[in-house]
């Protein structure tokens, strides 16, 4: 393997939290190998751990929507099943019970998409309070459940400690520059 898919497949595995002895194990490198690589290419690292996190987000989206459509289409059939029964043949309250049931389950399912406030590309520390603090206001007036609030939170909290790397990180090159400068 060649020393730039080294790298690459270096990045990747750190990414998924891997650690250096499988990695040096797996790639044929040294444990100081991995160690200056962590340091050279820690950038690329988070971006990737970003991007993947991304994907799974992405992902989640995808797969709610699946679920809201199964769970749509689910209670057209029995609105359906409700308007051709004569409902002397069958319970009412059988048919109507699964009808609530549908119904719940795809409110559940409801995402407020209008008031969500999006985080830009150059976001501070004072977006991401404001976007926890507008999970907290669509918790409270009862248009996210509370899974969907946790969800989000939980979310935001990794944006919030991916954040506070790159800030700590940008303070130490700084304060690294200072000090060289010096000498």
């Amino acid at each position: 393997m060649k020393p730039q898919e080294q790298k690459a497949e270096f990045i990747r595995l750190r990414a998924e939290g891997k650690s250096y002895a499988r990695i040096s194990k797996e790639l044929n490198i040294a444990k100081d190998t991995c160690s200056k690589w962590e340091k050279e290419l820690k950038e690329k690292i988070t971006d990737h751990k970003g991007e993947q996190l991304k994907e799974l987000y992405e992902s989640y989206y995808m797969v709610r929507e699946g679920r809201i459509k199964r769970l749509g289409d689910t209670l057209n059939d029995i609105n359906d099943a409700l308007s051709e029964k004569d409902l002397t043949e069958l319970t009412p309250e059988r048919l109507l019970d699964f009808k609530l049931k549908y119904m719940e389950a795809l409110k559940e399912e409801y995402i407020e998409i209008d008031n969500v406030i999006p985080l830009n590309d150059n976001f501070n520390a004072k977006d991401i309070l404001s976007t926890l603090g507008d999970i907290l206001n669509r918790f409270r007036a009862g248009s996210i459940t509370p899974e969907q609030a946790t969800r989000e939170s939980l979310i935001i909290g990794n944006v919030l400690k991916a954040y506070d790397v790159v800030e700590i990180k940008g303070r130490v090159d700084a304060l690294d520059q200072v000090i060289r400068g010096r000498k």
